[in-house]
Parts: C-alpha cells; structure tokens; sequence
C-alpha cells in the first residue's frame, strides 16, 4: 500500500502534465526563475515531476495552493539541543552495514531530527533547509487532523466515534459520506467507491479539481457513491481525512484552522506555519501542513507525553491504543514472501512491521514521523524523493533507519549518565 501511495504522489504531476502538453514548455522553468515571485501559481503543481524543483516548492507551497497562516504559540516550545554527529549512525539492512550518511544521500534527505528525553539528541539539514524553513508534509497532515478528532472526543464536542459525519457535517446529509461512522472515517475504512489509484475519478482528478480547478472539496466529497459498508476493508484515501476535517469544523462550529490554533498549536507550543485552504476557503484536512521539522517531531514529543497540558489529559487514555494497534486484521502490517512489508493503520497512523507501541505519521515523497513510546523517542524527516521510475527507499530500510536511530541515542545517554 505505501509503495504505491508514493509511487502515486510521484506520478501526480506528470499524468496531469501529459494531459497539458501545451504548458510544457513555458511551465517547465529552472528553480531560480520558479523562486523570482511569489504570486499563487497552482500550475507550478507540474514541477513536482522534476525531483531538483521539489525543496523549492515544498518550503514555498503558499505559492501552489491558497493557505491560511498558523500563528506561533505565544510560548513556544523549546527543545535544549544535545546533538551527536550523524556519522556515527550506523544500521543493519539485508546483513550488510550502512552508515546514516549512506541513507541520508539514498533517500533524498533534506531534513532529520530526532527527540530524546525532550531534547534534540540529533539534527541535520540539506537541500538548502535550515532550522527555519517550512516543508509541506503532505499525508502526514493527516496524523494532526486525527489527533484533533481525539480531543473533540474527550471534551465531548463529538459524543460517539459512532456517530456518523452527518451528524456534525450537515452537507453531507444524504450522502454515502454523511452515513459513514467518525470510526470508519478514521480507519480509512469508509467503503466509499474511490481508490487512489483506479478507476474514476481518482486521485489524479480531485487534485486537478482541487488544486486547477478550484472545486468545493465537500461537494466532490459529497458526490462520491458507497462501494461497500463502512468498517469492511481498509482504502487509504484522501477524502476520509477530508471529511474528518469537515466533522470537527461542524463540532466547534468554527473553521477548521482555527480549531488546529486553538487546540492544538497554541497551547502545545508549536511555531508559525501554514495549513492550505481550498478556493471557498475550508482547510484541506489530509494534505498541505507546511511545518518547521522541530514543530514536525514535536507533534511526537507530545505524543511521548501523553498529549498533556499542564498536567491534565487533552485526550482519553484509551486513545493512545487507538492509535498504536491495528482495529481489524485487514488494518494490521504484512510481509510477504520476498520480505516486501505492507505498513498497517490504526486512525490515521501507520503502523510498523512488528510494532511495539510504534506508528507513523507519513507522506509523500518521504516525510516520516515516528513515535516510538515504549522507547520515549522520536524521529522526524523531510525529504525531496527520488526519480520517478527508480526504485525508492524500502519500507524496510526506513524502518531499520528509525530503529537504529532510538538505539543510537538511548545508548549514547546511557553513556553520558554513566560517564
């Protein structure tokens, strides 16, 4: 499922490119002239085709897709660094040894932060990122919506996650969308008839309605027929988040950024950044947070502590099993006979193979989340992804990534506390 939901972002721009054959020439410009202004221009969606255009474009998302700015917390928070070098990362892949260095050029890497015992325990940049630069994260935006779900949840905003999205999102009343449970909503279980990748429309034509067309993404939404009851089988697509983002606007009765301020960024400390928007002005609740990596990792530091303020609980703690296990035997991760892993889901998490209290929040084109709890670790990263075409970073091998990274850091404080 991964392989193909990055294999799919990686193919968006050009199967839309293909079907423009006329912009080629005049849309194709080289990064420098791309970077000369900065008025929206949704036609630069194209370039994400072209791999040395896409640190330009994912730091500078405000100038594809409208956007709404995320205030910095007044108090904002602040990680004390106690950084090691990256080149004495070491991991293990298929018997042989590789360096983080080696990973770090393999995978197009133009950020990587790893939080330990609250503080930054590593941090690098490349592709001309810095500290201050905001990267659209693409699918992991989903991982920040459902944690917003979890809050309405415990004040009670959303009484039931078996009440259906109908029930707090009016515009989809009568709609095989308005009948879908908050739960199935969640699981990307919502039985509705779109797939990603087949069939029409698909993926390819929301984003050409959404980002060229300017459409209401609640009607195209909306419009979308059942395939199956909600809750039968697992189908990652974008309009299950959507919807969710649809159900807490209608839950606090107010837009859905100002819900993401109000609970979430302000309180929590996280700093300026920017959550896109779509033409009639409703934030795209599963794609288009565009971040600092800090504020990235941080997401997972308060995961780490157990999404408390001040002492006191912003979620029930049955949440954090909702988030960290598989609800249905098609949710849960797979290996198959050539080693080749299939990530599992919980609510709009991913899930490791052999996870032990570790899930992900992760998309296109490598941006990865992962919270580890039973090891009170974390590691965030941006990346540009590769060549369309060519084989990209296995499942496997970013998961080994991530493991060795919590090994590297647990072992180097426990070096430090014994020195």
């Amino acid at each position: 499922m991964m392989k193909k939901i990055i294999k799919g972002a990686l193919i968006i721009a050009v199967i839309l490119t293909l079907n423009a054959k006329t912009l080629q020439a005049e849309e194709f410009t080289p990064p420098q002239k791309a970077a000369e202004s900065e008025e929206l221009n949704p036609k630069l969606w194209y370039k994400l085709a072209v791999v040395d255009e896409r640190a330009y474009l994912f730091t500078h998302w405000e100038r594809i897709h409208p956007h709404r700015t995320l205030p910095g917390a007044e108090a904002p928070r602040v990680y004390k660094r106690n950084t090691q070098s990256v080149d004495e990362v070491t991991y293990e892949m298929d018997g042989q040894n590789y360096t983080l260095s080696d990973y770090l050029e393999k995978a197009n890497i133009s950020g990587l932060m790893v939080l330990q015992g609250g503080e930054v325990r590593l941090e690098y940049y490349g592709k001309g990122l810095d500290a201050q630069s905001r990267n659209h994260i693409w699918s992991a935006t989903k991982s920040f919506t459902s944690t917003l779900v979890g809050m309405a949840l415990f004040e009670g905003k959303i009484s039931s996650l078996d009440d259906t999205a109908e029930q707090y999102a009016p515009q989809f009343k009568g709609t095989a969308y308005g009948e879908t449970s908050v739960r199935h909503l969640l699981m990307m279980s919502s039985g509705i008839d779109y797939f990603h990748f087949k069939g029409s429309p698909n993926r390819n034509d929301m984003y050409n309605n959404l980002i060229q067309k300017g459409g209401d993404f609640d009607k195209w939404a909306a419009a979308l027929p059942r395939r199956v009851p909600g809750g039968t089988d697992f189908n990652y697509i974008a309009t299950d988040t959507h919807v969710l983002a649809a159900v807490l606007r209608g839950a606090y009765g107010k837009p859905f950024v100002e819900v993401v301020q109000e609970k979430l960024w302000e309180p929590f400390g996280f700093s300026e950044a920017q959550w896109g928007l779509n033409s009639h002005g409703h934030a795209t609740g599963h794609f288009a947070l565009a971040l600092t990596l800090q504020d990235f990792a941080h997401l997972g530091q308060i995961y780490l502590e157990d999404l408390k303020l001040n002492g006191e609980p912003t979620v029930s703690d049955d949440w954090f099993d909702m988030v960290t296990k598989a609800h249905t035997p098609s949710h849960e991760p797979s290996v198959n006979d050539k080693g080749k892993i299939s990530e599992g889901y919980s609510f709009q998490f991913w899930l490791p193979a052999d996870y032990d209290q570790e899930f992900m929040a992760i998309g296109a084109f490598g941006q990865y989340l992962w919270i580890d709890r039973k090891r009170d670790f974390v590691a965030a990263q941006f990346s540009i992804g590769g060549e369309r075409g060519k084989p990209g970073i296995r499942s496997k091998e970013k998961e080994a990534v991530m493991r060795a990274l919590g090994t590297f850091v647990l072992r180097e404080s426990t070096d430090t506390e014994h020195e």
